[in-house]
C-alpha cells in the first residue's frame, strides 16, 4: 500500500494516465490495455502494470485524470470571477471553460471523455467519480448564475451542464448542422436570458 500511494501524483504516473486518455481515444475503451499504454507512453512493458496492476485501477486512474484535467481549468476562471457577473461576461466564462476540450486540434480529452462515460454504465466505481465530477460542475455553474444573479441557481445551473453535455457531443459528431463558436454562444446566451 504505501508504494502505490508514493507514487500517487508522479510526473511517472502522469504519464501514464495521460497516454491511456490518448488510448482511450485512439482505440476505445476496449483498445485500453497496458500494454498500449507503456507503447503510448513510451515506456518498458510492465511500467504501466508497475503503477496499475488492473485495468480497473487504469480505467479509474484516467477518469481521475480527466476529472482533473476538465475541471481544472473551469475552475480556475471561475475562482477570478467577481462577485457579479453580466449576461455577456457570464456567457464568455462558460465558453472559455468549454474551450480547452473543444481544442480542434488535440480532441483527445473530449473523445476519452465518451469513453470514459460509456464505461461508467458498467462500472459502479467510475460512475460514482464520474457523478461526483459532474456534482462538481453543476456546483460551478452554480457560482456563475449566482454572479449573474439568477434566482434558481441550483436548477438552472443543473440544465446549464445537461445542456453543454450537448453541446459537447455535438462537437463530437461534427455533421454539417453542428454549432459554430458563434452559435455556441448564442445558446449559452439564451440559456442564461431565463435567469
Amino acid at each position: 500500500m504505501a508504494a502505490s500511494s508514493a507514487k500517487t501524483g508522479s510526473p511517472r504516473r502522469e504519464q501514464i494516465t495521460q497516454a491511456a486518455l490518448s488510448v482511450l481515444a485512439e482505440r476505445g475503451a476496449r483498445g485500453l490495455t497496458h500494454r498500449a499504454v507503456d507503447r503510448a507512453a513510451c515506456l518498458s512493458e510492465g511500467s504501466t502494470s508497475n503503477y496499475f496492476r488492473t485495468r480497473a485501477a487504469l480505467l479509474q486512474a484516467a477518469l481521475s485524470r480527466h476529472v482533473e484535467l476538465d475541471i481544472g481549468p473551469a475552475a480556475d476562471v471561475i475562482a477570478e470571477t467577481e462577485l457579479r457577473l453580466d449576461r455577456e461576461q457570464a456567457s464568455r466564462l462558460i465558453v472559455a471553460g468549454l474551450r480547452h476540450i473543444l481544442d480542434p486540434g488535440d480532441r483527445t480529452l473530449l473523445l476519452a471523455r465518451y469513453e470514459l462515460v460509456l464505461e461508467s454504465t458498467r462500472r459502479p466505481s467510475l460512475h460514482s467519480e464520474l457523478s461526483d465530477a459532474r456534482e462538481r460542475f453543476v456546483k460551478l455553474a452554480e457560482t456563475v448564475l449566482l454572479a449573474l444573479g439568477c434566482s434558481c441557481a441550483r436548477a438552472h445551473a443543473a440544465q446549464l451542464v445537461a445542456c453543454l453535455d450537448g453541446v459537447l457531443l455535438d462537437q463530437l459528431l461534427a455533421a454539417e448542422s453542428s454549432l459554430d463558436e458563434a452559435g455556441i454562444e448564442a445558446l449559452i446566451g439564451r440559456l442564461l436570458e431565463s435567469c
